[in-house]
């Protein structure tokens, strides 16, 4: 029984790894601001896969602890795009990555906030994994980020469109820029590692419908506890900016499937949770869908160019790749 948990986990995680990895290309195209109006959108998708999970699950009750996990997660969200702007979609994203990674597995591994601690059958090669999967975002730190062009926004004059349209070169990234990038970087990473950590003392447990309560229980209070706090943050910068928020209607669809493909990808981590255990399922997704992305990035956007970038990029993937393997075997 264990081994097919273990490969129904690593089937979850897989499709979880391509989710994760793809959601953030349909809005790259477009003018997205500073944000904001993107990550309510995509809280909303999210919100729309809880629903179906509510159902699913024979209408589990909510939960605060569920709530607080989807808090943490729509703050992290919020700084996706402003990262993404300043050093690149795929380099943003194995670095938030690389932080997750550390601080979920610490968080299960150790017990950290009053979670089960969780000790791999095999602990030695479950650290060096961890070590391995580390020492390859150092290659993608080192990855240098060409912006792309996007579509201008629709109330711009037609002839600023077609000069935009029309420019080869594209607009260079302040150092300024990059910096605050990269240090975002950290905070993203941390709140995105915590995501399932109020729950975690929870999970296995009677809950209130005497049913035994898994991380997937938890799934649609997390999604609504993403909106509720994705929308104060959207309110409080809406009176910020006097009523004046940055809203390009275009992104507004893709927003919406960028934040259904997520709100799914995070349904299949939390799936794979329950079977991995959190020690090998953090590190994992953590890291695999940044090597989705960076796949994106360099085939799709052109966003890393040049062959010392490429070889760089390929040895990041290599030596992380090596790491996950050697975590998933720990489990066995």
């Amino acid at each position: 029984m264990e081994k097919t948990n273990t490969v129904l986990g690593l089937g979850a995680a897989i499709l979880a790894t391509v989710f994760y990895g793809s959601c953030y290309v349909p809005v790259r195209w477009f003018e997205a601001g500073d944000g904001l109006y993107f990550q309510w959108i995509s809280c909303v998708g999210h919100l729309l896969v809880g629903i179906i999970g509510l159902v699913i699950l024979n209408w589990p009750p909510v939960h605060p602890a569920g709530m607080l996990g989807g808090v943490f997660f729509a703050c992290g969200n919020a700084l996706t795009i402003t990262i993404m702007d300043g050093i690149g979609m795929a380099v943003g994203s194995l670095l938030w990555n690389t932080v997750t990674c550390i601080t979920g597995w610490a968080v299960a591994r150790y017990g950290l906030f009053g979670c089960d601690q969780k000790i791999p059958h095999n602990n030695i090669m479950n650290i060096i994994g961890i070590i391995v999967v580390c020492a390859g975002g150092c290659f993608f730190a080192t990855l240098k980020h060409h912006p792309m062009k996007v579509r201008p926004v629709p109330w711009e004059e037609s002839s600023e469109r077609n000069d935009s349209m029309q420019k080869t070169e594209p607009e260079l990234v302040s150092t300024t820029k990059r910096i605050i990038a990269t240090v975002l970087t950290i905070p993203t990473g941390a709140l995105y590692g915590n995501m399932t950590t109020p729950m975690c003392h929870l999970v296995g447990k009677i809950g209130f419908d005497q049913e035994i309560q898994t991380y997937s229980t938890f799934f649609f209070s997390f999604a609504l506890g993403a909106f509720t706090m994705s929308s104060i943050i959207f309110m409080v910068y809406s009176l910020y900016r006097r009523n004046r928020p940055f809203i390009n209607p275009e992104l507004t669809a893709p927003s919406l499937l960028s934040g259904l493909m997520y709100g799914a990808a995070t349904s299949l981590f939390f799936y794979t949770n329950q079977h991995l255990d959190p020690i090998v399922a953090y590190p994992i997704l953590a890291k695999a869908p940044g090597i989705v992305c960076s796949i994106w990035a360099v085939l799709l956007f052109k966003e890393i160019k040049g062959r010392r970038d490429i070889l760089h990029l390929m040895a990041g993937i290599c030596v992380t790749l090596v790491g996950i393997i050697l975590i998933t075997v720990s489990k066995i």
